[in-house]
């Protein structure tokens, strides 16, 4: 039991170091989606220059930004966009009749250009949106996965129980993003393993009365899935807890499943909405 707890403990410090290192994720990829009314420029790639040619692409064309730049009469920034391959299917009746006033399939391998401060506005009107790539996977760690209540089955002749425990752990998984355009997930599965108090008494356990009743520490793995919309979360978790120490080990839940849910409760305790609300662009 001794090393199972150090395993645990050092499951627990590595969960707190990666989620040192996620406190600043990367955003998930994206293109920027037309909306509205916007006018871009045609970017002399050639000579590296701007050009006054505006053209007007329609919605829903996407486009992604190839660079970054300063203008050095003024020392404004403006960047480098390329739309994304237009066809007919992706493109208007302008893409069809290959209009000189909208983007269309001749612009293809073209380059345009777009001040900072008007992608800023454009987003910011919701004429320019960002759509992100789904389905996208990635990692998701951390410490302190909090699982407000445990609800453990009928045993032993004790009835259904809804139990609150104080819990230190760490958590892992897999979060598949599953909207265009805003913070949703799913994150699917999250493997917890962590250190839980378990209150021990004459009710759940076996012990001789003279061994008394207590609190022991205890080894806590679960696994499950979440969901994440914005802020708001909700999932289930099932798991099995050992309790440690004389006391423990006759405790009737040891090794026993329990199940934990919510609504509306932060399981995983990060706020994926804000991240999203900083940057605005590069």
């Amino acid at each position: 039991m001794k090393k199972l707890i150090l395993i645990t403990a050092t499951f627990i410090l590595v969960s707190n170091t990666l989620f040192a290192q996620q406190s600043q994720p990367n955003e998930d990829p994206f293109f920027y989606q037309i909306s509205g009314l916007v006018y871009v420029y045609e970017f002399d790639l050639t000579n590296r220059d701007k050009t006054d040619t505006h053209k007007i692409p329609k919605e829903p064309l996407k486009f992604k930004i190839a660079s970054k730049e300063t203008d050095a009469n003024d020392n404004s920034t403006y960047y480098v966009i390329k739309f994304i391959a237009i066809t007919p299917e992706t493109g208007t009746i302008a893409s069809l009749i290959g209009s000189n006033t909208f983007v269309n399939s001749s612009d293809n391998d073209k380059y345009f250009w777009l001040r900072k401060d008007e992608l800023d506005n454009y987003l910011a009107d919701g004429f320019i949106k960002k759509s992100y790539k789904i389905p996208n996977l990635n990692a998701t760690y951390g410490a302190n996965l909090a699982l407000p209540f445990k609800l453990r089955p009928k045993t032993s002749g004790q009835n259904i129980k809804l139990i609150p425990e104080l819990t230190l752990g760490g958590y892992l998984g897999l979060k598949w993003r599953i909207s265009h355009s805003e913070p949703f997930y799913f994150s699917f599965p999250v493997i917890t393993l962590g250190l839980a108090t378990l209150n021990i008494n004459d009710n759940n356990s076996t012990a001789t009365p003279d061994k008394g009743d207590g609190t022991v520490l205890g080894i806590t793995g679960s696994w499950g899935g979440i969901f994440q919309l914005k802020d708001f979360q909700f999932g289930v978790m099932m798991g099995w807890d050992r309790a440690a120490g004389e006391l423990g080990k006759e405790w009737i839940y040891n090794d026993k499943s329990w199940y934990s849910f919510s609504i509306g409760y932060s399981f995983l305790g990060n706020t994926t909405a804000d991240k999203e609300k900083k940057n605005s662009n590069p």
